[in-house]
């Protein structure tokens, strides 16, 4: 039986954030959504020292490469239907879905 992994990475620009404050609160609404809708775990990877733009990574694993590459494909219809909200635009969003090995043993 294969494991399988997927990974993506969402670049946003923030519109009207004026503090790093306010720049995590975004960040922070986007992946606890995400989190409770599709079961992945997420981090912002940065750059942390700047209030207009955030890079937001999501994993997820399972048993088939399909079900793990549907769930990342509903991720990305979630996170444009959020960008229509307005408090950011997505500059870039990208998705891999790979085997990690064999787990018969």
């Amino acid at each position: 039986m294969m494991f399988w992994i997927g990974a993506a990475v969402c670049s946003i620009r923030l519109h009207s954030t004026e503090s790093l404050k306010e720049r995590r609160h975004v960040v922070r609404s986007l992946t606890d959504g995400a989190r409770s809708r599709f079961n992945v775990s997420c981090a912002d990877l940065g750059p942390h020292l700047t209030r207009q733009g955030a890079d937001v990574g999501f994993t997820a694993a399972g048993s088939s490469a399909e079900e793990i590459d549907e769930r990342l494909a509903n991720l990305e219809n979630f996170l444009r239907m959020r960008e229509t909200g307005g408090e950011f635009e997505i500059v870039d969003y990208s998705r891999e879905v790979f085997a990690y090995g064999d787990l018969s043993d």
